[in-house]
């Protein structure tokens, strides 16, 4: 799994390229450029040149893109050979006789002739510029020497009469290849048309080496040297870190949102239910309270006689009873008149098995209380809010209830 994220990740979207040129003096040029693939299209996003100072790079190009880089110039010998078997090592010793090939870094670029362009430096100077630009913060991922790596992108560059020049660079080409390539102290600035991109000459090889790197299925021109897979290795391992701790980033993020929301949500309930328990205790206290001054009128009541089982006595005094103490009673009918029949009856006609009451409370929730206290008595069978009218001047409302009643005694 981690090797397949790595070839993921191996699939660059932006890489930076500059050609380093090195004078005579040992003084240094850079050419360099910024190249992005945006919906498989090629842009050059910046570019530029540096003179001598490489420590004014991150000015210019951010330590989070890779690089690949190009050397030309002292101390880069390229030698044009002929094809010996397929051992491409043995080239080396037409270059450099005697030497040890170990002591160099070596670039084989294959010629249209069935010959090759042996390029060398030695590997101390590699690693010096290197190590520059790691001091520095970059990764660079792979090294081209002279202008070879242009010959990738001959089909897609006008040149007349077989002639490429670009900067200091002048190849003798055609659509198969580089003939011919010499570096010179001399240069030769033009703007090329390059797949339809304006280049100037000058940076076509840092631009070749961009290109090179972007696009995949091409033969890339690029030295020979271990440290490089190392430095590709370390690349992506430092991507998949980077990659993962985002990730994990996310991951304990997702699980610090979903946390906060969750203790938001406890906390709320949990404050809706203190509210609740609060209102429960107070509800306790409330018929705690109610409980006993019950039981003080029961027993006011039976010691004074009144619990005898007299019909209009047990129903009114029941009903007292269970008022609660907001409740102010104003009237209670038992059996009360009914008006509209008797004058229809032309004679007095009360309502059996009825009790008419009216009071006032300050809140609808007692009424509610009331009923529900009344609907525990056996006797009754039915209760009806007739009517609740709310006077917001003296912060009351007048209640009437209509009480069905069986007529048989508990």
């Amino acid at each position: 799994m981690m090797q397949q994220l790595k070839d993921r990740i191996s699939d660059i979207q932006t890489v930076g390229s500059m050609e380093l040129q090195i004078e005579a003096n040992g003084n240094i040029v850079g050419y360099w450029l910024i190249l992005s693939k945006k919906k498989q299209l090629l842009e050059v996003e910046k570019s530029g040149v540096i003179n001598g100072d490489l420590s004014l790079l991150p000015t210019l190009i951010s330590k989070t893109i890779p690089l690949v880089l190009s050397v030309s110039g002292k101390g880069i010998l390229h030698k044009k050979v002929q094809q010996q078997g397929d051992n491409k090592e043995k080239l080396f010793d037409y270059v450099f006789p005697n030497a040890r090939i170990s002591e160099y870094v070596v670039q084989y670029s294959a010629c249209p002739d069935n010959s090759f362009y042996v390029s060398v430096v030695r590997k101390d100077q590699t690693q010096r510029l290197l190590k520059e630009l790691t001091d520095l913060g970059y990764d660079t991922l792979s090294l081209s020497l002279g202008a070879f790596a242009t010959g990738s992108l001959l089909k897609a560059i006008q040149f007349p009469n077989g002639q490429l020049n670009a900067g200091k660079h002048q190849l003798q080409v055609d659509q198969s290849g580089i003939l011919d390539y010499l570096y010179t102290s001399s240069e030769n600035v033009s703007v090329l048309d390059v797949a339809g991109q304006q280049i100037s000459s000058e940076l076509l090889v840092a631009y070749s080496m961009a290109f090179q790197s972007l696009v995949k299925g091409i033969d890339k021109v690029e030295a020979v040297y271990d440290l490089f897979n190392q430095l590709q290795a370390d690349y992506k391992e430092k991507k998949v870190f980077k990659m993962l701790s985002i990730g994990g980033l996310v991951f304990f993020f997702g699980l610090l949102v979903i946390n906060t929301v969750t203790y938001s949500l406890l906390a709320e309930k949990n404050n809706r239910l203190s509210a609740d328990y609060g209102s429960v205790q107070h509800l306790t206290v409330s018929n705690k309270k109610d409980s006993e001054e019950f039981n003080r009128k029961e027993l006011f009541l039976s010691q004074a006689g009144w619990l005898n089982p007299a019909a209009i006595s047990y129903y009114s005094d029941r009903i007292a009873s269970s008022l609660p103490a907001e409740i102010q009673l104003i009237s209670l009918s038992v059996y009360p008149f009914n008006e509209q029949v008797s004058r229809k009856d032309k004679k007095e006609v009360f309502e059996p098995n009825m009790i008419l009451m009216n009071g006032i409370s300050k809140r609808p929730t007692d009424i509610n209380y009331l009923v529900k206290a009344l609907n525990t008595y056996s006797w009754i069978k039915q209760i009806k809010v007739q009517d609740y009218s709310f006077d917001h001047k003296t912060g009351t409302g007048n209640f009437s209830l209509h009480i069905l009643i069986s007529g048989e005694l508990e």
